[in-house]
């Protein structure tokens, strides 16, 4: 009932996808803060918090923003009973969740909940460089407003440049006006998710000059390939927040084109896997050696990669039982420039590496369920450590 009366004057803007729904939120969120009241919600989008969302939603707001999830069949049609968006963006649709839905199919039939429950005078923002999402399109009577880099898209991304040490930039047009977008972000997986953003403000009735201007030199969200450099002048990939196995091959893929002294990619364990694990493991240290210097598995998981540690493999190939154990293993083999991905599930807190670097860490807990960043929090001994 009080959003019901929030939203006679509030637009509701929702957000879904299997990944790319937290770093467009927070793009379109600095959009629509930029030049108007709003109420944002990130990362935290279950039901209960959207919950406390809702009930934080002033009358005088303009638009509240709330990304939103669907981990189990059936959840996003409570959730959008509530919202009542206006305005429904679609990123990607992937196998996050594997257990609960075991095919794209049935994600996208999920996902599509948020595009069914516009109404007619609304708008959906969809990928088109989805087949899964583009198809969301005939469930509704809503405006469609497709983004994507391919041909027909209405909001469409050309001259993308990304090779490290470059940031990524890209020009992106709409209705025959094109704006240049030069940003903080590192390789292009971005894409994606700065095109919705840019759709969602054009939705919402922003221009695209006022749109791009918002989104120069935006920066990653945290722990969501978000770029750090250590006070020893490492720069590190923090992408340990989610590590769906589905996900890795394109994560990996982008350092391939990336110039630096060495490049070193580190991997914790992934989520969202089917059938035996020890093959994923394998395939993935097979990827990543054809594109990086060195290689390094953490954790529990990282027992797959032993049988392939042989003479071809020595020096460029590690395997370590801990984080501490790795995270010495980087301090006391660094470089500078080096350029080093530390990409896990968030469980297992592997920022704790990158924190290592300006600093001890006096937390090495191998399992924590604490969502907050260890660098927030009191058992880790660094909450200022510089990086």
């Amino acid at each position: 009932m009080r959003l019901r009366m929030i939203c006679r004057k509030t637009t509701v803007v929702a957000v879904t996808g299997s990944c790319a729904k937290t770093s467009t939120t927070a793009f379109l969120g600095k959009i629509f803060s930029d030049r108007t009241t709003c109420f944002v919600g990130v990362h935290f989008n279950s039901r209960r918090p959207v919950l406390r969302n809702v009930l934080n939603v002033k009358p005088s707001q303009r638009i509240y923003l709330q990304e939103v999830s669907g981990g189990v069949p059936g959840s996003l049609v409570s959730l959008m009973r509530l919202l009542r968006p206006r305005i429904a963006i679609v990123t990607t649709i992937g196998l996050d969740h594997y257990v609960a839905f075991r095919s794209l199919e049935a994600v996208a039939k999920e996902k599509g909940h948020l595009v069914s429950a516009l109404p007619a005078s609304g708008t959906a923002v969809l990928n088109a460089d989805d087949p899964y999402v583009l198809a969301m399109a005939g469930r509704t009577k809503a405006r469609v407003l497709i983004y994507g880099r391919c041909e027909g898209a209405d909001v469409r991304a050309t001259e993308v440049e990304a090779a490290w040490p470059q940031r990524l930039s890209l020009t992106i047009n709409y209705q025959g006006v094109s704006a240049r977008i030069k940003t903080n972000l590192f390789g292009d997986l971005a894409v994606t998710s700065l095109l919705a953003a840019v759709a969602g403000g054009l939705a919402a009735g922003f221009d695209l000059e006022t749109c791009a201007e918002s989104l120069q030199g935006v920066e990653a969200f945290e722990r969501r390939m978000a770029l750090k450099q250590t006070p020893n002048g490492i720069w590190f990939v923090d992408d340990t927040l989610k590590a769906p196995y589905w996900s890795v091959e394109k994560v990996v893929a982008l350092f391939e084109h990336a110039t630096a002294p060495r490049k070193t990619l580190v991997f914790g364990s992934f989520s969202d896997t089917s059938g035996s694990d020890s093959p994923k493991y394998r395939a993935t240290a097979r990827t990543a050696l054809a594109v990086a210097d060195r290689v390094v598995f953490v954790g529990k998981k990282a027992q797959y990669i032993r049988k392939m540690m042989t003479p071809e493999t020595e020096g460029r190939l590690f395997v370590f039982d801990t984080p501490k154990e790795s995270a010495r293993f980087l301090v006391d083999h660094a470089l500078k420039d080096e350029l080093v991905l530390v990409k896990s599930n968030c469980l297992e807190h592997l920022e704790r590496l990158i924190l290592e670097q300006a600093g001890p860490v006096k937390c090495w807990k191998e399992v924590c369920s604490t969502q907050s960043r260890c660098d927030q929090c009191e058992a880790s001994g660094i909450l200022a450590n510089g990086v």
